[in-house]
């Protein structure tokens, strides 16, 4: 990758372009990728943030082993869709923007093509996964009737994918936001009653998942009578569909492990070695770790705002006139947000757990073992969002191929450092496995993308940024302790002078360019 062009900046207007119109231009898609972004981003955020309500509430109502047992079967949930699913989502949303202006019948057999060999594929491995089910169960160290709701909740999940996504690409936000909506509504009442008012054990968490799963679904059908056209299947090209999608496949494998593999990991691990290492059982180490794990949810939270919009936008403006440098732009963007939602949270987390009632909120103290993961775990995040712009031109150039080769990387760092760590280090050394993992893919994605779609990422500034979040963070861990005491109004204070000193240090060490400021205030909805 080429080094950033240092007379660009991210969301400056015509630098780097040589007409004013293309400068408006960039503002202008800049200002839909940050609408797309807003609009799916309500619905991720509303609709997780209430979800990710429910973990105290979990906290509160289970054990630590028992949070464990769901945490488990919610690690092996993507790893199992990878089966159901065949890398088909992209593909379609790439055939998608491909027939978006054909005739209904063509979009109908790119919808089916994706539509029913999901189904059909589903159909097959829900039924070899039932028959196999004692020993999945083993290998898993699961209970066996957790392996069913796995199987029954990834292929409800499964059959939603293509509807969902043909929503993205037709430009249907506001009714793919209802639909999240809806589902996390329906996931989050049916939680509250079989768990508060029926006392099910943590059984209620998956049965509300397959049931919201399946009201959405209902919801769905419109589309799929519409779109779904099995005779269209005859003659289909299917080469090029399997070609685009079968890469996607082991490297969203690859991919997976390393958002779960640590999860697997401590969960594979012998008791003995668990209660050596962490004073208890395997079961509690991952309910703890997934506690904690989950206190990301708001750096979890922008980056997938930002990816359910990024997809869609990046394959449809790839080919427009400056997009390189708008891809660029669009990543130092990214990390600014992230920067500040990573100190925000690492500066004040440790402040509200110290408030009595949200300490004595879950049912034992022990869920507060693992905190010390959580800035390790939104930096893992961030990287992840890094990843996603960086191999855009990947996608666009049909060039996945390489992608298991990268994500494999990824993932096997990933396994070295968790199998390590987990049996010596302790959690936070296991944590450090996905951003390390992360950084690794973004830096190998980056190198091959610019071989087939370059792209002059602004890495110089990408570093000042860093520089100035660090010189923030350690103030704050290392600084601070010896000039106050925790707890105190004043520690408050100066927190909340450290988290205002990064704009302010931006500033002062000139890290905006001319012009930033006007598209800034263009991005925000009803600015002109």
């Amino acid at each position: 990758m080429s080094e950033a062009n240092e007379s660009s900046s991210p969301l400056a207007e015509g630098s780097g372009i040589a007409a004013p119109s293309a400068g408006r231009g960039f503002g202008a898609r800049l200002r839909r990728l940050g609408s797309e972004s807003l609009v799916y981003g309500l619905s991720s955020i509303v609709g997780r943030f209430l979800s990710y309500l429910l973990t105290p509430y979990y906290a509160y109502a289970f054990t630590p082993a028992e949070n464990g047992v769901q945490s488990v079967v919610y690690t092996y949930i993507p790893l199992v869709s990878l089966i159901f699913l065949l890398g088909l989502e992209v593909a379609y949303m790439r055939g998608a923007a491909a027939t978006r202006d054909a005739p209904l019948p063509v979009r109908q057999r790119t919808f089916s093509m994706s539509f029913g060999t999901i189904a059909l594929v589903g159909a097959a491995g829900v039924a070899v996964g039932w028959l196999a089910t004692p020993w999945l169960a083993a290998v898993m160290k699961l209970p066996e009737y957790t392996i069913r709701y796995i199987l029954a909740i990834v292929y409800t999940d499964a059959l939603l994918t293509v509807p969902y996504a043909h929503l993205r690409m037709a430009n249907q936000a506001k009714r793919y936001a209802a639909l999240k909506l809806l589902f996390a509504g329906a996931s989050i009442a049916l939680n509250v009653i079989l768990i508060g008012a029926l006392d099910w054990d943590v059984s209620a968490i998956f049965f509300s998942n397959l049931v919201a799963n399946a009201v959405v679904l209902a919801l769905m059908l419109p589309i799929v009578l519409r779109l779904f056209r099995p005779a269209l299947l005859r003659g289909a090209e299917w080469g090029p569909l399997w070609r685009y999608a079968l890469p996607l496949i082991p490297a969203a494998l690859a991919v997976a492990l390393v958002e779960n593999g640590d999860r697997i990991v401590l969960n594979a691990l012998p008791d003995a070695s668990a209660r050596a290492v962490y004073g208890m059982d395997p079961k509690d180490v991952v309910g703890i770790y997934s506690f904690n794990y989950k206190l990301g949810v708001a750096m979890l939270l922008v980056v997938q705002m930002f990816r359910m919009a990024w997809t869609p936008f990046s394959l449809t403006q790839a080919k427009q006139p400056g997009a390189p440098q708008l891809f660029s732009r669009v990543l130092t963007g990214l990390m600014i947000v992230c920067s500040g939602v990573l100190l925000a949270v690492t500066i004040f987390l440790p402040v509200l757990v110290q408030v009595p009632a949200v300490y004595n909120f879950p049912r034992t103290p022990a869920y507060w073992f693992g905190l010390s993961i959580v800035p390790v775990i939104l930096l893992g995040y961030a990287f992840s969002g890094v990843y996603a712009v960086v191999t855009a031109g990947l996608y666009v150039e049909r060039k996945t191929s390489v992608l298991p080769w990268i994500s494999g990387a990824g993932a096997l760092v990933n396994l070295v450092i968790c199998f390590v760590a987990a049996r010596r280090g302790g959690m936070v050394a296991v944590a450090w496995a996905t951003p390390a993992s992360y950084a690794l893919m973004a830096g190998l994605g980056a190198w091959q993308a610019n071989r087939v779609y370059p792209v002059p990422f602004e890495w110089f500034r990408l570093a000042h940024l860093a520089a100035v979040g660090t010189a923030i963070f350690a103030a704050d861990r290392w600084l601070l302790p010896r000039l106050v005491d925790a707890g105190t109004a004043a520690e408050a204070g100066i927190k909340l002078l450290l988290l205002l000193a990064f704009p302010a240090l931006l500033l002062l060490t000139r890290f905006f360019r001319a012009g930033e400021w006007a598209v800034l205030r263009r991005l925000v909805p009803g600015r002109t």
